[in-house]
């Protein structure tokens, strides 16, 4: 299934087919648990019991994130510790998630070379690797820029 490596590994294979029997799974989640279970091999190999420490230092918010991308690196660690915590299988207490915070975009004016220059990239994709994505990209690509160039 997958290919997780610390001592968790069986749980967190365990937690997956329950949240996917459930339809509550997407690849993000898959990817931000195995960052969290390298983080658990790497950083404390002798373990075999979960610590208040492990869920700690993996959910502290880092200086180079903003609350956001923190809350989406560690909402599925969060999901797995309650999990396992409903199941009276760990007794440590879940991190609190930092508060979700009002994005604010700033769209940019596009200049008319600036677009003229994206909509040539589109139109002079490669394909690099002989798989039927790479070669429906360079099929579709130009195809959806060539909309927006005629609705815009």
């Amino acid at each position: 299934m997958n290919t997780f490596t610390s001592f968790l590994s069986l749980q967190m294979e365990e937690f997956i087919r329950y949240r996917k029997a459930a339809g509550n799974w997407n690849g993000s989640y898959e990817e931000n648990l195995k960052l969290f279970d390298a983080y658990v091999d790497k950083n404390f190999p002798d373990s075999l019991v979960l610590s208040q420490d492990m869920a700690d230092s993996w959910c502290t918010k880092r200086e180079t994130e903003a609350n956001n991308s923190c809350r989406s690196r560690v909402y599925v660690v969060i999901s797995f510790l309650k999990y396992l915590k409903e199941r009276n299988r760990t007794d440590i207490d879940i991190p609190e998630v930092p508060r979700k915070e009002k994005r604010t975009y700033i769209p940019h004016a596009f200049t008319d070379s600036e677009l003229a220059a994206f909509f040539h990239e589109c139109d002079s994709l490669s394909v690099y690797h002989n798989s039927l994505p790479n070669k429906l990209h360079k099929i579709i690509i130009p195809v959806f820029s060539g909309f927006f160039l005629a609705v815009g």
